[in-house]
């Protein structure tokens, strides 16, 4: 499988378009920069490492009690690929594997320390990461018991949690979100839609309907009457809206759609459109969580993580590069750290036209 896997992944041109757009948005996980560009990429991933990486290989989240989740484990596995730092990628997955990992091959999402894993749950987006970087790291450095572990774990996620429901194909984020009983909706969380791991996830577990995943869940994103929110419900007529039990808020789950969509080079226009409307059409280096009914701010989002996503999605409307205060790799939150290191790959890779001074 090793090698081919690539080609098969970059001819799935339902997760990124054309084929060099979906090259260009894997090359930096496959170390393909220029030498200076890729010595700074490592130098980054030392500090993020020192900052958010137990010498055991788990991920933690400082300003959140030191919690682990299987997200972590696989965003600090993309990084390390970033870095090229197979020794530090190796420990993560081995405590992903280890300590996480259940028997049905999916991962518990939570690890609490002095507890260890609180919640059985998965939440598929760890999945989908984890997934994604073994399988290109056994392609960058020629390992096939990574691509064997990828293989299982897609074969597993594409059974538990692929399901059809109001005429959509969704990915469940957990078992949890099926309708049964008096739960007469399906919940789903639109920013578990990483559309650079479908094609992974395609190729590594060809059975699973992960084309319709793509595809129903861009018509998600077409069919909402308001702005996306952290957590959708979709009843059994196939109408999307804001889920009951969470605050109807564009928060710290859905500013992850407008990333993962840049990630893979795709234009949401309806996306594209509410970050504009909301945060403004120039770079104000000031965003913010919102009300989906009423556009209202709730407090802000602390971190440039979020402002980069603005700026390029201005850039792409206007043609305004990126100021070069959203590109500065702060260390002090691993959540911001970790969404803006590879929203940085995208820039380089995808975005070139937008970095300060034309690259």
């Amino acid at each position: 499988m090793i090698r081919r896997l690539l080609l098969a992944i970059v001819v799935c041109a339902f997760t990124t378009g054309p084929a060099a757009a979906a090259q260009s948005a894997f090359a930096p996980y496959m170390g393909e920069f220029d030498p200076d560009l890729q010595r700074w990429y490592s130098a980054m991933f030392d500090q993020y490492k020192q900052a958010f990486i137990k010498p055991d290989g788990r991920v933690f989240d400082p300003q959140n009690g030191g919690i682990t989740h299987s997200e972590s484990q696989g965003y600090g596995m993309m990084l390390a690929l970033l870095g090229g730092d197979r020794a530090t990628f190796d420990r993560i997955w081995q405590f992903a594997r280890n300590t996480m990992q259940k028997p049905d091959k999916l991962f518990g999402w939570k690890y609490v320390p002095g507890k260890g894993v609180t919640d059985w749950n998965n939440a598929t987006d760890g999945e989908l990461l984890i997934a994604t970087a073994l399988a290109l790291a056994g392609e960058r450095w020629n390992e096939p018991s990574y691509v064997s572990e990828a293989a299982a774990i897609a074969d597993a996620t594409g059974h538990h949690m692929i399901r059809r429901y109001g005429g959509y194909t969704v990915l469940m984020p957990g078992n949890w979100a099926e309708p049964s009983g008096r739960k007469r909706s399906m919940t789903v969380n639109l920013s578990y839609f990483i559309p650079l791991t479908l094609g992974v996830m395609q190729a590594l577990a060809p059975r699973h309907d992960w084309e319709s995943v793509y595809s129903d869940s861009i018509r998600l994103l077409n069919d909402l009457i308001h702005p996306p929110s952290d957590w959708t419900d979709i009843n059994k007529h196939g109408e999307p809206n804001p889920a009951t039990g969470w605050e109807p808020k564009f928060s710290y789950d859905a500013v992850r759609i407008p990333l993962y969509l840049l990630q893979s080079g795709i234009d949401h226009p309806n996306v594209s459109r509410t970050i504009i409307s909301i945060w403004g059409p120039s770079s104000t280096g000031h965003t913010f969580p919102f009300d989906v009914y009423t556009g209202r701010p709730a407090d802000r989002f602390w971190g440039n993580a979020y402002e980069l996503i603005h700026d390029i999605i201005i850039c792409e409307a206007t043609g305004a590069p990126v100021p070069l205060d959203s590109l500065v790799l702060n260390m002090s939150n691993y959540f911001n750290a970790s969404l803006h290191f590879m929203l940085v790959a995208s820039l380089h890779s995808t975005y070139p036209h937008c970095y300060p001074g034309g690259g």
